[in-house]
């Protein structure tokens, strides 16, 4: 991976989850980034997982796996990570990014895609999830 690309993606990353949820710093930062492309959180889906830029700069990304590493019981592809830098929020593209992974799953025939909703995840995200059909585990069975 291009190292501009990544410095770019690990400060977005950085800057869109609360203190503490995911890195604690850039360097923590860049080490997930690394660890998502060389598959530390699954096999990356390199056909639904999208940046977003802005100004030529990465501003966001959505990272899509094969398959859960935490939740073996979900089928199909899983969505690792959605962030967009505060900087660049508001403006459509964490609705773009989550359109564009649901669009190239369905393409490819996947039936289903998953997500985790934690902590790190703020009440725009789960409306942005629940707006695109997404629901809890519990009322998908």
């Amino acid at each position: 991976m291009d190292l501009r690309w990544r410095d770019q993606l690990a400060l977005a990353y950085l800057d869109a989850y609360p203190p503490g949820v995911a890195a604690e710093n850039l360097d923590d930062a860049r080490q997930d980034i690394d660890d998502t492309f060389a598959g530390e959180y699954g096999t990356l889906r390199n056909d639904a997982s999208w940046v977003a830029l802005q100004g030529g700069r990465a501003v966001g990304a959505v990272h899509v796996v094969e398959r859960s590493i935490w939740d073996p019981e979900l089928p199909g592809p899983f969505i690792i990570d959605l962030f967009v830098a505060p900087a660049a929020a508001g403006q459509g593209l964490g609705r773009s990014l989550i359109r564009a992974a649901v669009a190239a799953c369905t393409q490819a025939g996947d039936t289903q895609l998953s997500l985790r909703i934690g902590a790190g995840t703020s009440a725009a995200a789960a409306h942005l999830y629940v707006g695109h059909g997404f629901m809890p585990l519990t009322q998908a069975r």
